[in-house]
């Protein structure tokens, strides 16, 4: 089993190509964040043409450094590569992580005896190997960030990357849902490290709860099986697989020189191995914000609850479709529901499609929430909230129906999801912004729409009944 402490957690990090330039590249992606973040180890820029680096000592050499550092950032052009290796291997340097391009990604053939080369000079020499074609490694906690803008945070959650352009987005997009990665990598064409050893990894790692992964193609398919299955039934894992169409495929050769494999063949190795497979970059940030928040749902059964006729039925058919089960109302439920939502132009079967009257009054929408919610034929409660609507109202009325309702999440037993619908409206959607945070803060998972939420919640669902059978 492999353990990358060393790497994850550096106490020493060499930049082979920082610039005089401030503003280069290389700068910019590798040593301005460990400025920012106030790395606590030694940073060692290597440049022979230069004394100084950003105010950092300088040196011609990794050799010259005067320890065996742990992390080296390559960013040379690919021919000078293979002299780097050797003097890594020299200087007794633990991990190369080698921004630079062009290798077998390029389907040349010099491209590939590059990257042969590299790599055998790595396995003869005791040092491993991340890359090339990749960004390295993110470990916010560490001092090392892709995105030295998002604050450290402990989530929980740790996430491998073959593309280093889809690494930084889901940084991104997961900060802003409150998604935090402990630790994530980018490892490129996988010529050395790949998915199975940082899947193995994070498996054995006590502050990973889950894992994310998006992935071309395995290098070693049988080893990346078993660890899969084996990591899959102690945590849950949810993966992103590119190339999975005829036109995919031949992009992913292009970006990283993977095979990637059918799509028959993925679909069949996540449902032999319970690993929870999604099918876009929004989705697996809207799963892993499932799987933070939420205890394991009982079962299927869905309650909504909210306003309008026509989101009503949408919202059931977004529930039904992602496998999840609307049962109607029985008649206790509605008869107390309908001893203050009058019966002209609601609907009390499930969805609950609330009167105006009640939906605007914080105090009575959530009594009717509560009152779904306590009923024992629904597993998962649905609170819908329409920021298009609020917009004539203000944002605090919003927030005070928030606050209403997460005072039922916390008095009820059961997962509580909240959808702030915008129909992509602008003025909308920065309302929906404004109040989210407070949704999640409070621990309470949130999406722009009930089809997004349905399929989360689903796949939740689906791996607890997985691993509850195995």
């Amino acid at each position: 089993m492999q353990t990358f402490d060393y790497l994850f957690r550096p106490r020493s990090v060499a930049i082979v190509g920082a610039s005089s330039n401030p503003d280069s590249r290389t700068n910019q992606n590798f040593l301005e964040p460990l400025l920012v973040l106030r790395y606590p180890g030694r940073i060692y820029p290597v440049n022979p043409h230069v004394s100084e680096v950003m105010g950092l000592k300088a040196y011609a050499n990794v050799r010259d450094i005067p320890e065996p550092v742990d992390y080296v950032l390559c960013a040379l052009p690919a021919p000078m590569t293979p002299q780097l290796m050797r003097d890594c291997v020299a200087a007794r340097a633990k991990v190369v992580a080698m921004f630079t391009a062009g290798f077998s990604e390029t389907g040349e053939a010099e491209g590939a005896r590059l990257e042969a080369e590299i790599t055998e000079i790595a396995r003869r020499g005791n040092v491993r190997l991340i890359g090339p074609n990749c960004l390295g490694v993110h470990c916010p906690g560490a001092g090392i960030s892709l995105e030295p803008d998002i604050p450290p945070k402990d989530s929980g959650v740790s996430f491998f990357s073959q593309s280093g352009g889809n690494a930084r987005e889901i940084i991104l997009a997961g900060a802003e849902r409150q998604v935090f990665f402990n630790k994530l990598v980018s490892y490129g064409n996988a010529a050395d490290l790949n998915e199975s050893d940082f899947l193995e990894h994070f498996a054995a790692d006590n502050d990973t709860r889950i894992i994310g992964a998006y992935i071309e193609g395995p290098k070693e398919p049988l080893r990346f099986r078993r660890v899969l299955s084996r990591t899959a039934a102690a945590k849950p894992v949810i993966l992103l697989k590119g190339g999975r169409t005829h036109a995919g495929n031949g992009a992913v050769a292009s970006h990283t020189g993977a095979l990637s494999g059918s799509k028959q063949i993925w679909d069949a190795l996540c449902q032999q191995t319970g690993a929870v497979q999604v099918g876009s970059l929004e989705e697996m940030v809207d799963t892993i914000l499932a799987f933070s928040c939420l205890k394991p749902p009982r079962g299927r059964r869905v309650g909504l609850v909210g306003i309008g006729g026509g989101t009503s039925v949408l919202a059931a058919d977004g529930c039904e479709s992602a496998g999840l089960v609307v049962p109607p109302f029985p008649a206790e439920v509605r008869r107390e529901l309908r001893e203050f939502i009058p019966s002209a132009g609601t609907g009390l079967r499930n969805p609950l499609d609330s009167a105006a009257d009640v939906y605007w009054e914080p105090a009575s929408f959530a009594r009717a929430a509560e009152i779904v919610a306590r009923w024992d034929g629904i597993d998962v409660l649905f609170v819908m909230l329409n920021a298009t609507a609020a917009l004539r109202r203000g944002l605090e009325t919003m927030r005070a129906q928030i606050k209403a309702i997460i005072e039922v999440g916390h008095r009820i037993d059961k997962p509580l999801i909240m959808i702030l619908r915008t129909a992509d409206i602008a003025k909308a959607e920065y309302m929906a912004r404004e109040a989210q945070d407070e949704c999640l803060t409070a621990g309470f998972p949130v999406y722009r729409c009930y089809d997004r939420a349905a399929r989360a919640i689903s796949h939740v669902i689906g791996y607890h009944e997985t691993t509850s059978h195995r």
